[in-house]
């Protein structure tokens, strides 16, 4: 049948040719890849196209699109200044600027972006009364987009735009702000009577 020879010699190309093919990298275009040498990152990153690897040295360890993406966030429960639970629903708008970055500096970007902006976002409504959600919306998305940026810069990720699509005060809220403004007439009103 096969030597022994032979047998090595079919093994010997068909391992070469395996690892000539898996050095071969295509990049679609608006996307980058970081290439590790031997597990340590020395500053090689991939551009959109074809690109050959050494093979056995060099590895493609983290690719990621470079265009803007778009992160839905669940309905955030918030409180407002004036103590009226709210649930708000943002649109978060953000791109990588820096994949370097993004591999390295922070562990799980997804669960760190959406821990980021649930806190945030609770910060910047409870400066805010319910008025404010209805009239503000603008001030209050800018506010987010400076604050979320200085906070993901050292990411390596840039947020374009914060929207703030709808909000939903909790029907419980308004019947306890609703009490509570009937015993502060009521109050006031026995105040006047003496």
């Amino acid at each position: 049948m096969f030597s022994p020879l032979q047998l090595l010699l079919m093994a010997f190309v068909s391992f070469s040719g395996i690892t000539v093919l898996g050095s071969v990298k295509i990049i679609r275009e608006g996307e980058q890849a970081l290439v590790e040498t031997f597990g340590k990152y020395n500053g090689k990153t991939l551009q959109p196209g074809l690109t050959f690897l050494t093979p056995l040295v060099e590895q493609a360890v983290y690719k990621q699109t470079m265009r803007e993406q778009i992160l839905n966030l669940p309905p955030v429960e918030c409180l407002t200044s004036d103590r009226l639970s709210v649930s708000v629903d943002f649109a978060v708008y953000w791109r990588i600027i820096d994949l370097e970055k993004v591999a390295y500096k922070v562990q799980d970007l997804y669960e760190a972006l959406d821990n980021l902006l649930h806190i945030e976002i609770r910060s910047q409504l409870v400066k805010c009364d319910s008025e404010c959600l209805y009239t503000s919306r603008d001030e209050i998305n800018e506010a987010l987009v400076q604050q979320l940026d200085i906070a993901t810069e050292p990411w390596g990720i840039k947020i374009t735009r914060v929207l703030l699509r709808d909000f939903t005060i909790n029907s419980h809220s308004i019947c306890r702000k609703n009490a509570q403004n009937s015993k502060y007439a009521m109050a006031k009103s026995k105040a006047t009577d003496s």
